[in-house]
C-alpha cells in the first residue's frame, strides 16, 4: 500500500475507468479512493472513462464518479470516455475488434486525453509555484470547507 501511495501522489493526474456496476462506479474503485483521499489526489485532474455491456457504455456510472471525483479535489475534465458494448469494441488482447474503425475511437479518446494533459501540465506548474498552499481546501479533511 505505500508502494501505491508514493504512486499517486507522484502522479500529475489520473484516467479513473470503471466499469457501470449497478448504476454506479466500481465498488473497488470507490474504496481505493477512499482509502487513500484527498489528500493524494488533490490539486490533481482526472479522466472519466467508463463502460458497460449495454448500450449507455456507463454513463450513469460516470454521474456518480464525477461529483466523487470532485469532492477529493481530483477535478474531472469536461470531455468523458464512454463505451458502449464494450465487447464489441475491444478484443481480448486489448486492441480494437475486427471492423470496429480505430481512427474514429482514437479521435473520440483523444479528446479526453488531450485535456487531461493540458489540465495536468497546468495543475503541475501551480502546484510548483506553491499555489496549493494558498489554499486551505482538501489538505486535512473535508471540515476544512465548512461554514462557519
Amino acid at each position: 500500500m505505500e508502494d501505491l501511495a508514493r504512486r499517486i501522489a507522484e502522479a500529475d493526474g489520473y484516467v479513473m475507468v470503471s466499469p457501470e456496476y449497478n448504476h454506479s462506479m466500481s465498488p473497488a474503485l470507490g474504496h481505493l479512493l477512499n482509502h487513500f483521499g484527498s489528500s493524494l489526489y488533490s490539486w490533481k485532474p482526472s479522466a472519466i472513462a467508463t463502460y458497460s455491456a449495454g448500450q449507455w457504455g456507463g454513463a450513469r456510472a460516470a454521474v456518480n464518479m464525477r461529483t466523487f471525483l470532485s469532492e477529493l479535489g481530483c477535478l474531472p475534465v469536461s470531455a468523458m470516455i464512454h463505451v458502449p458494448k464494450a465487447q464489441e469494441v475491444w478484443d481480448e488482447a486489448g486492441g480494437y475488434a475486427p471492423g470496429v474503425d480505430g481512427a474514429r475511437w482514437d479521435g473520440y479518446l483523444g479528446r479526453t486525453f488531450s485535456q487531461l494533459v493540458w489540465w495536468a501540465e497546468a495543475a503541475r506548474r501551480q502546484r510548483a509555484e506553491g499555489a496549493a498552499e494558498r489554499s486551505a481546501a482538501f489538505t486535512r479533511d473535508p471540515a476544512q470547507r465548512n461554514a462557519p
